[in-house]
């Protein structure tokens, strides 16, 4: 836009009756002028008039509301001198350009012997003729000077020229002015073949089986016209009517380029393949803030990785692999990736082996939790800091996405999901784009490359290249993110990397802070049912209790109850007690903050370990969890990328493989190896493991500090003590008993 500062001094405007003027998309006629401004009335019925000072009209010329045409409702002969045709003579081609200034040149050569007094030169055809080779000259001098530009030697004279059309093309620039020197020579002539009504008919029926979901060539459609002219002068033969002449090829050919491109493209294709070459497109999504709209969809890798025993997946066992359809030795990936529209940065991105509605929730999950651990184990340098609380989620119609698992969730964060309907991947083109964009610049590199189809594909054997193992794929998709595609110009930004752009953003408009750690836990839980004892809730072999639920046993009979686990962090879950929600924590304060996976493998270690004892003592639980996190912390990383089952049965299993029989003692023996002397021989002691080490641990925390309570529907509040509403007794206190 022209920076542009109006006059201190407004101007005086000037308006005909014959100027057509359009205040605000409303015709309007001129009136008359006073002082205090110019008076227009409505062009068309009855309507309020409009009283506009010179200040007002200039204000609105300046935004565009306001348009005058001058002598727009002049009569018709004088009109046609301003605007001929109500069309633009700029707008006319080359060559009637060329030919009007040769014409102009002519009328103007002619008006310089009208006014030479020496020569007898009138209007008439007989004394202008004698001076046509004259006229000819001075129009290519005339040529020549209006364009000097053009260096060519010969000059430009009109080959024939008659006394009476040098006399009409005058009269004609004098009565129309320029406009009368065009003609519309170019719009002469019927260049279509002159075939009779019959010969239409017939060639239009066939030609209409173009548009057909089957595709005919138009050789077929030809030959099916030619067909049908030969029915149809067998008829005429035996009527003794005058037979059809059958069009060519050619004629059949430019029917059919007549046809109409978009009930072309909708017939022969698809609806969605007409949307995608035809659809209008406007500003498009105009997205300020970091968060404000996500996108999230699927793609299968174009490429074959191997699914090896060793590395990321070595602690599984083989009905755990075929759970996680792991059990094949080569396989292709599912990765489900979530962008920031504002600022095209990776917010979320997850592996599986298929998609699903587990996938889907962890990467909504995954945008709202800072990902600076899963960057930092693959390895990478720059960080991957990209989270928050988004407002809109847009993602496509899968069965899965639609399911009331992630409905449910969505609406518990308050999050708007937008489903774009099938077929139509422009609605949701930023995350399309960044697959395209994954697939030729990221899969040319990896080897076991599978290509986008078979033909691209050739001779190259995808399953004999491959080599890269889960463990090493995760790790080259979270490099090639954090490293690469955040790092490197966006055309859809203007140049601007993802990674400034964000930064940029999030300095100006902030980010919403993503929900606390109970409320993930509520809402990213897995639902599982459980019994409650006197010695609490026990998952995956850990005890959770509170006074809250010791209350809750002490006045129902129902033992069956509703709990949420997660996964990510196992040091408390959520009971439902009597239609309310309860947090309650894990007995023993180590278990906050390990995940589900360290865990079970520390569990493992333990029982492989302490095989003779059926109950191991705190210490060796605090040890085998150190163990794993520094040892296996990359490995486990890498594991939270990926989608895991933590359905009912791979519950059930876990639990019936590693923990019957198996718990852990509730106080920690004074000395470790008077605690194992039966095992003395087959274990050697681990640094850090003498008493000092949990000397400031408190193995029985205060239950009223964990006690949970309940919530609304809005509002999750982590703890609520124990009061009358929970329906107990204030004075029956209950304690925990120590083995």
């Amino acid at each position: 836009m022209i920076a542009s500062k109006p006059s201190p001094v407004q101007p005086k405007f000037s308006f005909s009756k014959y100027d057509g003027i359009v205040i605000g998309q409303q015709p309007y006629r001129y009136f008359e002028t006073r002082e205090e401004g110019h008076t227009f009335v409505a062009a068309k019925g009855v309507g309020v008039p409009q009283v506009m000072t010179n200040a007002e009209i200039s204000r609105y010329l300046s935004v565009g509301n306001f348009a005058c045409t001058p002598n727009e409702h002049q009569p018709e002969h004088l009109r046609e001198r301003i605007l001929p045709d109500n069309e633009l003579l700029s707008l006319r081609g080359p060559e009637a350009q060329k030919k009007a200034a040769m014409r102009m040149a002519t009328v103007q050569a002619f008006r310089e012997l009208l006014m030479d007094e020496t020569k007898n030169v009138s209007r008439s055809a007989n004394s202008v003729r004698p001076y046509l080779g004259v006229i000819k000259l001075r129009v290519g001098e005339i040529l020549a000077e209006g364009h000097p530009e053009d260096s060519s030697e010969s000059l430009a004279v009109p080959r024939k020229l008659g006394a009476k059309t040098v006399i009409e093309w005058e009269r004609k620039e004098r009565r129309f002015g320029l406009a009368g020197l065009y003609d519309n020579m170019v719009e002469r002539g019927n260049r279509d073949r002159r075939l009779t009504a019959d010969e239409l008919m017939i060639m239009g029926q066939i030609v209409s089986k173009y548009l057909d979901d089957q595709q005919p060539s138009q050789a077929i459609i030809f030959g099916e016209v030619k067909d049908a002219f030969v029915d149809e002068n067998a008829k005429r033969r035996a009527e003794g009517q005058p037979e059809l002449v059958c069009p060519s090829r050619e004629t059949v050919r430019q029917a059919i380029r007549k046809l109409n491109p978009f009930d072309v493209t909708l017939t022969r294709h698809s609806r969605q393949a007409a949307n995608r070459h035809f659809a209008p497109v406007g500003m498009g999504l105009q997205v300020e803030r970091p968060m404000q709209r996500v996108e999230f969809d699927e793609w299968d890798v174009d490429a074959i990785t191997l699914m090896a025993e060793g590395g990321l997946f070595h602690h599984l066992t083989a009905e755990e692999k075929k759970k996680l359809g792991l059990d094949k030795k080569k396989a292709r990936w599912w990765i489900t990736v979530a962008i920031c529209s504002a600022t095209r940065c990776i917010v979320g991105m997850v592996i599986s082996r298929t998609p699903n509605s587990q996938s889907a929730l962890r990467v909504i999950e995954m945008m709202m939790r800072d990902k600076g651990v899963w960057a930092d184990a693959c390895g990478g340098l720059s960080p991957w800091n990209q989270f928050g609380w988004p407002s809109h989620i847009v993602t496509d119609c899968a069965s899965y996405n639609l399911s009331m698992l992630v409905r449910t969730r969505t609406s518990d964060l308050g999050i708007t999901v937008e489903y774009c309907p099938a077929g139509d991947p422009q609605l949701k083109g930023r995350i399309e784009r960044v697959f395209g964009t994954f697939a030729t610049q990221l899969m040319p590199r990896l080897s076991g490359r599978t290509f986008s189809n078979i033909a691209a594909r050739g001779d190259y054997d995808s399953g004999e290249r491959a080599c890269l193992n889960p463990e090493e794929f995760c790790s080259v998709l979270v490099r090639y993110v954090v490293d690469v595609y955040h790092r490197s110009a966006h055309s859809g930004l203007n140049g601007e990397t993802p990674l400034d752009c964000w930064n940029r953003l999030v300095e100006k408009f902030g980010v919403q802070p993503p929900p606390d750690l109970g409320r993930r836990r509520l809402i990213f839980g897995q639902e599982h049912e459980r019994t409650v004892t006197r010695k609490g809730i026990t998952v995956f072999g850990v005890r959770y209790h509170s006074e809250v639920l010791a209350r809750y046993m002490a006045q129902s009979e129902e033992r069956k109850v509703n709990v949420r686990w997660y996964p990510e962090d196992i040091g408390a879950i959520w009971v439902e007690l009597s239609g309310r929600w309860f947090e309650v924590p894990a007995v023993f304060d180590r278990y906050r903050g390990v995940s589900a996976q360290e865990w079970l493998q520390a569990a493992a270690e333990i029982r492989a370990q302490n095989n003779r004892n059926a109950e191991v003592d705190r210490s060796v639980v605090r040890q085998a969890l150190d163990f794993i996190k520094e040892t296996n912390g990359a490995a486990m990383t890498h594991v939270g990328l990926t989608v895991e089952d933590w359905s009912d049965e791979r519950m059930n299993y876990e639990e019936d493989r590693l923990f019957i029989g198996f718990k852990t003692s509730e106080t920690e023996a004074q000395n470790p190896y008077d605690g194992q002397r039966s095992a003395w021989g087959t274990s050697l002691p681990m640094v850090g493991s003498s008493p000092s080490d949990a000397s400031g641990e408190n193995d029985q925390p205060d239950l009223t500090e964990i006690a949970s309570g309940s919530f609304g529907t809005i509002q999750f509040p982590d703890h609520q003590s124990g009061n009358d509403a929970d329906g107990a007794d204030e004075s029956n206190a209950w304690t925990v008993e120590d083995k």
